[in-house]
């Protein structure tokens, strides 16, 4: 099993009269049911007639059940934790269990039903200073919430972990803008140079991982609290400061002032949990390899599945443009503004 397995393993086709049955049959849950987009599962929204709300999830046959099993297991954890995060809550089977084995066109398949999180997509918001208060709160609760959570599955290979952008320099001849390609080329080999060795001294716990802005849900009257984070499927054990570093890739270039969205971030996130002074030092190129890795990553894909192409490059040219920001002349003063912002009381 390589990492790349599910992002190039296509789930088998599941009929929504398929995941009605499922649910009615396994969780005892019947409704209206519609599909949902993902990168690599089969997700169905299951509108209950009294208005609740959940998320059918199939998981890729190429994900190895104990990483699964260590998603569900982390968002129950929260729960325990912290019972006002707003994550979803798994949804028990009839007979109790978390967890069901399926088959769908002759694979087998990991089945769960969570609880739908309700609000207005984060990418369909207006970015605001207290908006991005809140993110930096709520990741920061998140975190602490997950801080003693241990298990076998955390341990994985996962193209999307910060600690591994070097391995994406193979892919981004794929990238077809030439000098847009030399950029990447050129921070991805600085970091393995000079980022990547200095990683394994940092915190390490389990993070979320992809808190992006097609993974937060807002409150609809305002746009500013959080009322859900989804998506746990690129969790894994890491550096902690890469959860903050992945959250701050999406911002770098919004803002009512320069680098003001990550700035208010990063100080909601350090009031709640602080960061140690080794992981401010490293804070802006690990924003900067998260960009790095999601144009690798993307314009691999896309050149794969060129009938997916307008998906799977929807961040593409803000990954490019904060990129450039964080390793062209602005980048000193992304460092300062960043530091400062952990210094304040």
């Amino acid at each position: 099993m390589t990492p790349e397995d599910v992002l190039t393993t296509i789930a088998p086709p599941i009929s929504m009269d398929e995941a009605a049955a499922v649910a009615k049959r396994y969780f005892g849950v019947a409704g209206t049911v519609r599909a949902l987009s993902s990168e690599r599962d089969r997700n169905f929204h299951i509108t209950a007639p009294d208005g609740q709300g959940y998320v059918l999830k199939f998981t890729n046959p190429a994900e190895p059940q104990v990483v699964t099993h260590f998603q569900t297991e982390a968002m129950l954890h929260v729960a325990a934790r912290d019972a006002t995060l707003p994550v979803p809550r798994v949804v028990r089977t009839l007979d109790g269990g978390t967890e069901v084995t399926v088959q769908a066109d002759g694979r087998a398949m990991v089945l769960r039903l969570l609880t739908y999180l309700d609000g207005t997509p984060l990418h369909a918001t207006p970015a605001s200073p207290g908006q991005m208060r809140a993110l930096g709160t709520t990741l920061a609760r998140l975190d602490r919430a997950l801080a003693d959570f241990e298990h076998p599955g955390s341990e994985r290979d996962l193209l999307w972990d910060i600690t591994c952008t070097a391995s994406v320099r193979d892919r981004l001849h794929h990238v077809e803008d030439e000098a847009r390609r030399r950029m990447v080329e050129r921070f991805v080999d600085r970091f393995a140079d000079e980022v990547a060795p200095r990683l394994p001294a940092l915190r390490h716990q389990v993070i979320h991982n992809d808190l992006n802005p097609h993974n937060v849900v807002i409150d609809p009257v305002g746009h500013e609290a959080v009322t859900g984070i989804i998506d746990f499927g690129d969790a894994l054990r890491a550096p902690l400061v890469n959860d903050l570093a992945t959250a701050l890739a999406y911002h770098v270039a919004s803002g009512e002032t320069p680098f003001g969205s990550i700035v208010a971030m990063t100080r909601a996130y350090n009031a709640v949990l602080p960061l140690k002074p080794e992981e401010v030092e490293l804070l802006p190129d690990l924003v900067a390899a998260r960009l790095a890795l999601t144009i690798g990553i993307t314009s691999w894909r896309a050149a794969v599945y060129p009938e997916n192409r307008a998906y799977i490059l929807r961040n593409a040219e803000r990954a490019f443009a904060g990129l450039g920001r964080l390793t062209g002349d602005e980048a000193p003063t992304a460092t300062r503004l960043l530091r400062q912002a952990c210094q304040e009381d």
